[in-house]
């Protein structure tokens, strides 16, 4: 009990709940356009759209995996001038690596195209390609205003691509057409737009030398980050890809359109996610990583509950839900919605477990018990798909998850356990020993 009664007379809760609000907002205007999509185009566009979103994401995840979380672990070792010199290099690297990636895929789906690739993909690429410089751009300002703690920021500047996003995609549905690839660029414009407004008082300079420096030091978290990045998503979204290969793309468009009614409850996971770690790590600073433990149990519970409460709601009203959010060729899809409840559960309880792990350093931890269950899970979702088709899917994501939950849950409770009677040193000074394994760094992506 007095642990509940800290955290809520603490300012995390409050800085929690903005996150909460921020990423309620996002999940809201994302929930938005795809039920437009769903009303709009066909089920094969939509299947297109839930996997070129899932693309989206795993280039988030790379960006997280090699810019963002070692952000949210090192910034708050930075002081003064220090701490603006990093952010910046961090800023201005991305885009030298990034602007060359894009052309390069550009380059790729016109020799695709050349070679039959279908005129829908090839558009829905082309524009994920060229909207994911605002899309990145964005997601590193967040991630940089989550690591200094002042989450308001971030709700200022999402506010202002939604109110963007949601501005041009009824422009476009008044004069133009809705399309996929449409609404990839015009995320793409918004994201570059609201994190040009958001990053002009920064004062950062460009100095090749800090980006030298600056992701050197990263390059010790990051270097093994995309085998990690790799083996979460492949874990994840295995179920999405194997579906549309051995089902089609309707399969797709079906268990997506399930998945959507679970996204109120995503806003959640993700806003906390962005609290979670830079709090956990000033715990760490002050050797209290025994009370972040007890705060992810806590959380993880309650969620699990709030979670439950809305799944009967949810089944309850139905009929209501597929005559005024989905579409009647949809209604199949809510004979999904419980293993997505499950699956959301079991998600965020992992989630928990390796913030925990990111907290302590414990990377490699991570890095090797999500590889095993990568394997358990894509071998299961090719057994079960072949057999129970969608259900076999989600099944084999419960399986997976459940095993992952269970062993980083029990390596974070030993990590914390061997630590409670000795201080963790600072963030740098145990980065080199701990990293010098040479083990990947994976995150755990939704």
């Amino acid at each position: 009990m007095n642990i509940m009664r800290t955290i809520f007379r603490s300012p995390l809760i409050l800085k929690s709940g903005i996150a909460s609000m921020d990423q309620g907002m996002l999940s809201a205007a994302n929930f938005l356009i795809a039920i437009i999509l769903i009303k709009t185009v066909a089920k094969v566009d939509y299947g297109y759209y839930s996997i070129a979103f899932s693309i989206s994401l795993f280039l988030i995840s790379v960006q997280n995996a090699i810019v963002n979380t070692p952000l949210a672990v090192l910034l708050v070792t930075k002081k003064g001038g220090e701490k603006k010199a990093y952010a910046a290099s961090l800023c201005y690297g991305q885009f030298l690596a990034l602007l060359p990636a894009v052309c390069l895929g550009l380059a790729v789906i016109i020799i695709l195209r050349s070679w039959g690739l279908d005129s829908t993909q090839a558009s829905v690429a082309t524009a994920l390609c060229i909207g994911a410089v605002g899309l990145l751009f964005r997601e590193f300002l967040r991630a940089y205003y989550f690591a200094e703690e002042v989450p308001l920021q971030v709700l200022k500047m999402d506010a202002l691509y939604v109110a963007l996003l949601l501005c041009l995609i009824a422009l476009s549905y008044l004069f133009l057409t809705i399309s996929v690839a449409v609404i990839f660029i015009l995320m793409g414009v918004s994201g570059l737009l609201s994190a040009l407004v958001f990053s002009r008082n920064r004062d950062w300079e460009y100095r090749q030398e800090s980006i030298r420096e600056g992701y050197r030091e990263n390059w010790k978290l990051g270097k093994w980050a995309l085998l990690g990045v790799f083996v979460t998503h492949v874990q994840n979204y295995s179920y999405l890809y194997l579906l549309g290969a051995l089902l089609g793309s309707v399969a797709v468009a079906e268990v997506s359109a399930a998945r959507l009614l679970l996204m109120p409850l995503m806003f959640v996971q993700e806003g906390w996610g962005k609290i979670a770690v830079p709090h956990g790590s000033k715990l760490r600073e002050q050797n209290r990583i025994e009370r972040f433990f007890k705060e992810q149990i806590l959380v993880s519970l309650i969620v699990t509950l709030g979670t439950a409460a809305y799944l009967v709601l949810v089944l309850t009203f139905r009929r209501t839900i597929v005559g005024s959010l989905l579409s009647g060729k949809y209604e199949n899809s809510l004979d999904y919605v419980l293993f997505w409840g499950a699956i959301f559960i079991i998600r965020f309880i992992t989630q928990n477990a390796s913030y925990g792990l990111q907290v302590t350093k414990n990377f490699p931890t991570i890095s090797k018990m999500n590889f095993v269950t990568m394997l358990v899970t894509v071998g299961s979702a090719y057994l079960l798909i072949g057999t129970h088709g969608i259900e076999g899917g989600l099944a084999a994501l419960i399986v997976g998850g459940v095993l992952l939950a269970g062993a980083l849950w029990f390596s974070f409770g030993k990590t914390v356990l061997s630590t409670r009677d000795q201080p963790i040193a600072s963030a740098k000074e145990n980065l080199v020993p701990i990293l010098s394994k040479g083990d990947p760094v994976p995150l755990l992506d939704d």
